[in-house]
């Protein structure tokens, strides 16, 4: 493949794929990739699948996907090569794969970018790429990669994480946040946020945040789950203990000691760093900060600004130009 020059490169991503591998953690990315060679409208991205054998390969689905033979490609300039993730005896066999070994061992170097989806960051760390490097890997996964490979500078919370070429990711659906930090690094801004947008994901969700929020935790004890998700839907509203305790169908004194007690924390601090978390979400993606304290439910700007800066130690204006990439740009 005949490639130009780093600002108008056709850009190849190999994904390398093996027996019950997780098809989402394919399928994900490459439709970023996909949509970025749609909205350029000119030779951009070409997504090709690998593995050791060629042909057929069956995913944990039972799907299988076509792929290139490894010996029958050589990686460029401007390649990027991702190992996906997949069941634990899958990777387990997998990093015993020599010759995938030996050939990520001649290629890796030579590619602009390597990176792992989900459990893939663990074959890239037994064969030592990942030494001495921040990585990532899906939240089920991070204390065994801290503990078989204790020179990896594990990130047990973040989505995604680059270290400078080596890019990981938690897995599943962010592979796709991953994907589109690709695109936002390789052209405008603009482009990432079209692809979201056609996706109907997240514009853009910064690899620091956690991939194991504390709501998604919360939301998993049924007593609680439709009064987390009704709050979650009403933050822009003038919420009160009274009103959760309402939609749990409990007085508030009952309600408020049953919550604390499942849930680690009071209700009105909860819903405190709820709405912080909404605003830190609505300040990245641009979101004028005299507008912020509204759709999150503060009735008053400085009562905002206060809460802001005791949660997270900066001002929401601060936060907002450390932040929001696209802001930056403009100025």
């Amino acid at each position: 493949m005949s490639n130009q020059s780093s600002g108008t490169a056709n850009r190849r991503v190999l994904f390398v794929i093996f027996e019950q591998f997780e098809l989402l953690d394919l399928s994900g990315p490459s439709s970023v990739f996909n949509g970025a060679q749609g909205l350029l409208q000119k030779p951009s991205y070409q997504v090709l699948t690998v593995s050791s054998s060629g042909g057929l390969v069956k995913s944990r689905s039972g799907i299988e996907v076509n792929s290139e033979k490894l010996a029958s490609i050589r990686v460029g300039r401007y390649d990027t090569l991702i190992v996906v993730g997949g069941s634990r005896k899958a990777i387990t066999k997998v990093t015993s794969d020599i010759f995938l070994q030996d050939w990520l061992l001649v290629n890796i170097s030579r590619a602009e970018r390597i990176g792992s989806i989900c459990s893939g960051a663990l074959v890239l760390a037994a064969f030592g790429f990942l030494d001495n490097k921040r990585a990532t890997t899906h939240w089920a996964d991070v204390a065994q990669m801290a503990d078989e490979f204790p020179a990896v500078n594990v990130e047990p919370d973040a989505l995604y994480c680059v270290d400078n070429n080596i890019w990981t990711s938690a897995g599943v659906t962010t592979g796709i946040d991953m994907a589109l930090a690709m695109v936002g690094q390789d052209h405008h801004n603009k482009i990432m946020h079209e692809i979201a947008k056609w996706l109907v994901v997240y514009v853009h969700r910064p690899g620091y945040q956690s991939q194991f929020s504390e709501l998604l935790a919360v939301q998993n004890n049924h007593k609680f789950s439709d009064v987390l998700l009704w709050l979650e839907n009403n933050l822009t509203k003038p919420i009160k203990v009274s009103d959760m305790a309402e939609q749990a169908c409990l007085t508030e004194r009952t309600f408020y000691r049953k919550f604390t007690d499942e849930i680690g924390t009071s209700p009105s601090k909860f819903l405190e760093k709820r709405r912080l978390n909404r605003a830190k979400l609505l300040l990245e993606q641009g979101e004028a900060v005299k507008a912020v304290h509204q759709k999150v439910g503060y009735q008053s700007e400085l009562g905002f600004r206060n809460s802001f800066v005791a949660m997270y130690g900066v001002s929401p204006a601060m936060f907002k130009k450390m932040h929001c990439k696209s802001c930056n740009q403009k100025s």
